[in-house]
């Protein structure tokens, strides 16, 4: 482990983030972390950002420091990399400031799952791991908006970022030495995608809890119902519940007739929301009353699996386990039971309808893709050709993957 930081400075001034600026513009990595509340808002309250080079630490205060131009410069310049772990939320609140993506970085926390940490691992968990360092927890539910910060609560900020780097360098050596910096690149290509900051209302209605138990035309009117909600909630920077619950938005989809009247009968509806949002409402159900069939959402209905799938599925996700334990790594961050379960179903020629299996054709799913698809996939292809099968170690009496015995010249 390289060296740790022991100190930081706190910026709360133009002057002084131009210094810190200046010096942090000279590094290669950057260790970033963000500090924000976002229960009484749409958008992330912004409270604090921690930002560490390998010689220099900051909290940058963004309530004392009206530009923070300087700052983002460092952040968006392209021949720095910017180290988080579960970067998602941190990008998001830099995309919204900015309108820009802190390219390139590198998420600790996806980094930790291909190398055997676990899918998701905490940030305390991991740098206990890697660090023997037990990071103190007394501040994780403080109030960052409020001023002025305590020693203890500056302290905890700044560890976030004075671990993550001795974390990033003991994982990125790992992927290094085990080939699989190219696996990290594929596993964050969404993550360093700009439509995945981009919240789509009309596309948003599928976050709502329920939403897959209504109807086709009820799914149209919940559609419009929920990107009216979206909109509005972005428009007065307030949570999207806040305006409306889920459960009065999928009451409002199911009726077939609807007037304000009976708007205030929903439970969930108070009057002052539908005295101030009724005629709103009203237009947003009737134009999803009006679109067309073709144009209503497809529900996506639970698989219907093919004659032996079961079967199958218990000798491919054997497989899975067994690679998976030979890599050192979580056999569902190598593929899905959901995904094999396609498979095992797809491989029944033409699932029952008497077309020959087009090999060159499997389901589109992670696991027939980029580095999994080499790891297994085409394996998991090559047991449902009859080319694989399994048999117990006579030594070990533990499965073991094998050429059938018609197959094997020894």
């Amino acid at each position: 482990m390289g060296k740790v930081l022991e100190s930081f400075t706190y910026i709360e001034n133009p002057s002084m983030l131009k210094t810190a600026c200046a010096e942090l513009e000279k590094a290669s990595v950057l260790c970033v972390d963000t500090e924000f509340h976002r229960e009484s808002t749409y958008y992330a309250e912004f409270a604090l950002i921690q930002i560490a080079s390998r010689d220099v630490c900051y909290l940058i205060d963004p309530l004392a420091i009206d530009d923070l131009t300087p700052l983002w410069d460092v952040i968006l310049n392209p021949d720095i990399l910017k180290v988080f772990h579960a970067a998602r939320q941190d990008v998001e609140i830099i995309v919204n400031k900015t309108g820009k993506l802190p390219l390139p970085l590198f998420d600790t926390q996806v980094a930790a799952a291909l190398l055997g940490f676990g899918l998701q691992v905490g940030f305390g968990n991991l740098v206990q791991k890697v660090t023997s360092k037990a990071l103190p927890k007394a501040e994780s539910f403080t109030n960052w908006l409020k001023r002025p910060l305590t020693e203890s609560q500056l302290t905890y900020a700044a560890d976030d970022v004075i671990y993550l780097m001795p974390v990033y360098q003991h994982l990125a050596e790992r992927l290094q030495a085990t080939a699989r910096t190219e696996w990290l690149d594929e596993e964050q290509e969404v993550l360093c995608a700009a439509e995945t900051y981009a919240n789509d209302p009309e596309q948003i209605f599928w976050r709502v809890k329920g939403s897959n138990r209504l109807r086709p035309r009820q799914m149209a009117v919940l559609r419009e119902l929920a990107a009216w909600r979206e909109r509005a909630a972005q428009q007065r920077d307030l949570p999207r519940r806040r305006l409306i619950q889920d459960e009065p938005l999928l009451a409002l989809a199911r009726k077939t007739q609807l007037d304000e009247e009976q708007m205030a009968h929903i439970r969930g509806l108070n009057n002052g929301v539908v005295r101030r949002f009724g005629s709103e409402i009203l237009a947003a159900w009737q134009r999803g009353q009006d679109c067309d069939k073709e144009n209503w959402p497809q529900v996506s209905r639970s698989p219907q699996y093919s004659e032996g799938t079961e079967m199958r599925l218990e000798l491919l996700m054997t497989l899975v386990r067994l690679r998976a334990e030979k890599v050192e790594i979580a056999a569902n961050i190598l593929a899905s039971r959901s995904e094999v379960a396609a498979l095992a179903s797809w491989a029944n020629h033409g699932n029952g309808n008497g077309n020959k299996t087009d090999w060159d054709s499997p389901p589109k799913n992670h696991c027939m893709r980029g580095w999994r698809k080499k790891l297994i996939g085409d394996d998991l292809l090559r047991m449902l050709r009859g080319e694989l099968c399994l048999r117990l170690d006579p030594q070990t009496h533990m499965p073991i993957v094998d050429k059938p015995a018609s197959s094997r010249t020894d």
